[in-house]
This record gives structure tokens, C-alpha cells and sequence, in this order.
């Protein structure tokens, strides 16, 4: 805001790729890298897909979808845990358009800064994320509705 660079906005999913590749460089091949709800995924949990959870901003003890990963990042942008952090460039203000997006990308690093974007876009973010290869987004809007990307109930798990 005022001009000022922000980068906490992509920090933690830095930090957990950064992880993630000192366990590949170490030569694990089955884990994940986790903090705060965002997670970069390698390899099987018991020969199965990694289950994760996404959460329902407006009751934060309710999972609402699940979805099964392999080696792909995971990364949702909200403002029902902190607070108005993320701010539209355009207007100067608090992104409030929405109460949630995830996206799940080849890596955590990825999906997180295209999370953050395409929250502070509001309702344009899903469209955003449909555009980029590679990449399926979860958003969940104001009136407690839910839209997704095209390819994005390849990963559902179960409802």
C-alpha cells in the first residue's frame, strides 16, 4: 500500500518449496511440506494420493471439499483467518470480493502467488486461474456459493 513492495504475500509458499527440495535433494520421495494450510506434495501416502482438506471460510471446523494430490502444490488466499491482509492495486483497498480461492499448481510456490493475485481480483480470480496451464482453482464467494476451474473435479476426492 502507498507504494510499497510487500513480499509477505509470497513467503510462505517460498519457504515451503524451499523445504520441499532439501527433502528431494536428500533423496525422500513420499512426504509433504506443510504451514499454515498450504502444502507442496511429492510422491503417495501408503501408495495413495495425499488427501487434503479445504476448508469452509465461514465455519472453520468444516471441511468442504477434499482433494487427492501428488507431487503439486496447494495454496488458498482468504481473509477469514487474518483478517483484510491482501489489497487490490488497482483501488488501494482490502480484497473483500470473496471469502476464499485455492489453487492447486506443479508446485506450492506457484499456487500460492496466483492464490494471492487472484483473490485480490475478487470474482475475475477463477477466470484468472482457468487461463493458466497447469494450474485448477476453488473459489468460494460471498453468498456461500462455490465456482471452480474446469479440471478441478479431476483432484475431488469426495464432497
Amino acid at each position: 500500500i502507498n507504494g510499497v513492495i510487500d513480499p509477505s504475500g509470497i513467503v510462505k509458499g517460498y519457504a515451503i518449496n524451499e523445504a520441499y527440495k532439501i527433502l528431494k535433494n536428500k533423496g525422500y520421495n513420499n512426504f509433504y511440506v506443510e504451514i499454515a494450510g498450504d502444502i507442496e506434495i511429492s510422491g503417495k501416502n501408503n501408495n495413495k494420493n495425499w488427501k487434503v482438506g479445504i476448508q469452509n471460510p465461514y465455519n472453520p471446523k468444516e471441511i468442504i471439499k477434499i482433494v487427492a494430490l501428488t507431487n503439486k502444490g496447494i495454496a488458498t488466499s482468504g481473509n477469514y483467518i487474518r483478517g483484510a491482509h491482501i489489497y487490490n492495486p488497482k483501488n488501494k483497498k482490502p480484497a473483500q470480493e470473496i471469502a476464499s480461492i485455492t489453487v492447486i499448481g506443479p508446485n506450492v510456490y506457484d499456487a500460492d502467488r496466483f492464490a494471492t493475485a487472484a483473490f485480490a481480483m475478487g470474482e475475475k480470480g477463477i477466470e484468472f486461474i482457468s487461463f493458466l496451464k497447469g494450474f485448477e482453482g476453488y473459489m468460494i464467494k460471498k453468498d456461500k456459493t462455490a465456482v471452480f476451474t474446469k479440471g478441478f473435479e479431476k483432484h475431488v476426492e469426495s464432497n
